[in-house]
């Protein structure tokens, strides 16, 4: 018989800690996407069909793409002061990453057993019981495998949440994460009545007029590094006051500005109130930008990485050109 793998054996521990308890706390990290939204309510659906107390929660607000999943308006932005039986942290590439809710009392996640359920191949594996796999497409498919190892009902609304996190990730199957696993998943959540129309609507279709103008000014800033191969791109909170949208309107430039021929890496500099850089990097498979924002004390993945860096344009501009240089002299 073959023995169990270190992956198989770290599933079973998680459907053990859950099924023994009652009371569980469901996070994920700041500035939640679509994967991180799609697991904590894909989980919270999932193990509530069990029959569990779950606590869905998030330190930041749920962005608009996010609101028509019904069960988004439940998420809370701590936990119950009553004590949890179980933390999940899902897609947080560290503990530290949930924001707040850790922060301001690490002292619970360290009383309480954590479920760190992830996808990030530099997770530090700090829970209790590890399910990190960092081959699979999204935290909403180790969530979705979590709940079918348990036989946990996933009905219609829960299969919308996981399939909504996938085709995130994914970028709607097109990206680097795309793999037989995510094809797999998806069908089966498919199967369990996943609206798939309304996912991708409202991921990559659905706009106000004021994000479409916001889109214009945004792409009317772009420039291109032909040496580097890297497009820039800027958006300022000037920008964003004056045609009254959103910094999260603009997801999906990024991945718009990927098909450039002429380029293998996007760099969109988007700023804060407070006036540093979030950026958002995207890349051809050639080229790992996880690596890049590694290196500035961001994450993410080989084709979709992030990081927060100090303004204004210029000097993000020079400090990321650098970052570049350096990985590739």
């Amino acid at each position: 018989m073959q023995e169990p793998s270190s992956l198989d054996r770290a599933l079973d521990e998680a459907v053990s800690l859950l099924l023994g308890a009652q009371r569980i706390g469901v996070i994920a990290h700041v500035n939640p996407d679509a994967d991180a939204i799609g697991a904590v309510l894909g989980l919270a659906g999932g193990l509530r069909a069990l029959g569990k107390e779950v606590y869905p929660t998030l330190n930041d607000y749920v962005p608009d793409y996010a609101r028509f999943l019904e069960a988004s308006a439940n998420i809370e932005p701590a936990f119950p002061v009553d004590p949890l039986d179980v933390i999940i942290c899902v897609d947080a590439a560290d503990v530290e990453r949930v924001g707040d809710v850790y922060l301001q009392n690490p002292e619970r996640f360290q009383s309480t057993p954590v479920l760190n359920v992830d996808h990030h191949r530099t997770n530090p594996r700090f829970g209790r019981v590890n399910y990190v796999d960092p081959t699979a497409s999204s935290t909403s498919e180790l969530s979705y495998r979590i709940l079918s190892h348990m036989e946990a009902p996933i009905d219609t609304d829960t299969a919308t949440a996981l399939l909504f996190g996938i085709v995130g990730d994914t970028g709607s199957f097109q990206n680097g994460a795309t793999t037989p696993g995510s094809l797999e998943t998806a069908a089966a959540l498919l199967r369990c009545g996943a609206d798939s129309q309304r996912v991708a609507f409202y991921l990559f279709e659905c706009k106000r007029f004021v994000a479409a103008r916001l889109w214009g000014r945004v792409l009317s800033t772009i420039e291109l590094d032909p040496r580097r191969r890297i497009v820039f791109a800027c958006l300022s909170q000037t920008e964003l006051h004056e045609e009254g949208a959103t910094v999260d309107e603009t997801e999906g430039i990024a991945e718009y500005l990927r098909g450039i021929e002429d380029a293998d890496v996007v760099m969109l500099m988007k700023e804060t109130e407070e006036g540093s850089m979030r950026i958002s990097m995207r890349s051809r498979p050639n080229v790992d930008v996880s690596v890049i924002a590694t290196t500035l004390d961001g994450g993410g993945h080989r084709q979709a990485a992030g990081c927060t860096i100090p303004g204004p344009f210029a000097a993000a501009k020079e400090t990321l050109v650098n970052a570049y240089d350096r990985l590739n002299s």
